[in-house]
């Protein structure tokens, strides 16, 4: 009895008509690849293997980027690797800063002034805001929505401008210290705060208008690209990716550093994990953000900023170019704007460290990206690398 033709091994196009397989290249220097990447680093290219326009194959690469990030920063003192733990984000810069310096003060036994936990709790809720504007303008931008691109963009200005306020200058800077922060708030950041939560509120409904309720974004965006919860967590997939699956894992809450566990917020998710859900997870997560930072203010405003008291202090007493680590290791993960962003530090007494190791989000979801695209179309690459939003720091190694 011969088998039904329905479970006979499917041929592609390409076999079909007798053609090799076609394979492109979308480099960091292709001109769509450069808009849409652009705020990540771009420095990562795509290999793809087509059957007429459905990818059979995908292949990431993330080398053109290289710096040897880890190698860089086992080869001087401990405060000196501040800059480069800076780069691997952009808007959030400051977030992997202060996941190293709580690594860093666990491992060498450091005090951090109240006010001090408090402020970097903030800071993080503000790149976290950024640094996902900048996600939902990509993935805007990937689909050709217009209008919500530019409406994004806008609102990702008013919240560049607010972290710079908060932190005094670039994410990039060394705002984040070990044993405390570098300044504080400035003396009419309430006001700025209170005119920047309105306008960052006006671009979410813009965002519900123009983009999750648009006929594009249902086009576009549901059912592609999904990933199943037991395929995220096995390919090792964190932060909104993995949420957007069904997973209800945030480490602000489930193994909370700063302040989050006397904070509360809701930890939304989805329920396809396809990029739609990425989307969606990632626009309820600022408003999530956007609540924690009025409790962060409110927390602040309590603690004063007074000449005396522990609610004034800013760093504890340790002079970061004289930093004495004792030997020890120490493993230690915060929830930073992509997923689980994790430091490894080993000390053996000396004034360099013995290694330091980074376990960044981006670098896993490079490898879970083939997995979702399998099957889909070429034009599909491009929404959900923005949606993952793969920085490109993050993938060095």
């Amino acid at each position: 009895m011969s088998a039904s033709s329905d479970t006979l091994p499917s041929k592609t196009l390409s076999d079909r008509l007798g053609f090799r397989a076609t394979v492109v290249e979308l480099g960091h220097t292709h001109p769509t690849v450069r808009r849409v990447m652009g705020g990540v680093g771009n420095t990562l290219s795509f290999l793809v293997t087509l059957d007429d326009d459905r990818i059979e194959a995908l292949e990431v690469e993330i080398g053109a980027g290289h710096r040897g990030f880890e190698k860089e920063v086992e080869s001087r003192p401990w405060h000196e690797a501040l800059p480069y733990v800076a780069r691997l984000g952009y808007a959030s810069g400051p977030i992997a800063q202060i996941g190293y310096c709580l690594a860093l003060e666990r491992l060498a036994g450091l005090a951090v002034p109240v006010r001090a936990t408090w402020l970097r709790t903030l800071v993080c809720e503000l790149a976290r805001i950024t640094d996902h504007l900048a996600r939902i303008a990509a993935l805007a931008t990937a689909i050709g929505a217009g209008a919500a691109e530019r409406a994004v963009q806008q609102g990702e200005l008013v919240a560049m401008k607010l972290l710079a306020a908060a932190i005094g200058g670039s994410p990039l800077g060394e705002w984040a210290l070990p044993g405390g922060v570098a300044c504080d708030l400035r003396a009419d950041f309430a006001d700025h705060w209170t005119r920047a939560r309105s306008a960052l509120e006006g671009t979410l409904s813009r965002v519900d208008r123009l983009l999750l309720a648009h006929p594009m974004a249902a086009l576009r965006l549901v059912d592609v690209a999904p990933l199943s919860a037991e395929l995220c967590m096995a390919l090792g997939v964190t932060g909104p990716c993995l949420r957007a699956a069904g997973v209800a894992l945030d480490l602000r809450r489930d193994a909370p550093q700063l302040a989050y566990a006397e904070l509360e917020f809701d930890v939304p998710i989805g329920t396809r994990g396809d990029d739609y859900d990425r989307l969606a997870v990632v626009v309820e997560e600022i408003r999530q953000s956007l609540r924690l930072g009025d409790q962060c203010l409110r927390r602040l405003a309590e603690l004063g900023a007074g000449s005396k008291g522990e609610g004034a202090s800013l760093r504890g007493p340790v002079a970061a170019a004289n930093l004495a680590v004792p030997a020890g290791e120490v493993a230690l993960s915060i929830e930073s704007s992509t997923g689980e962003l994790g430091f490894f530090l080993v000390s053996d007494g000396g004034v360099l460290p013995r290694r330091i190791r980074c376990r960044a989000p981006s670098f896993f979801h490079a490898q879970a990206l083939p997995a979702a695209l399998v099957r889909a179309h070429l034009d599909d690459l491009l929404p959900t690398a923005a949606a993952f939003h793969l920085v490109s720091g993050e993938c060095d190694r």
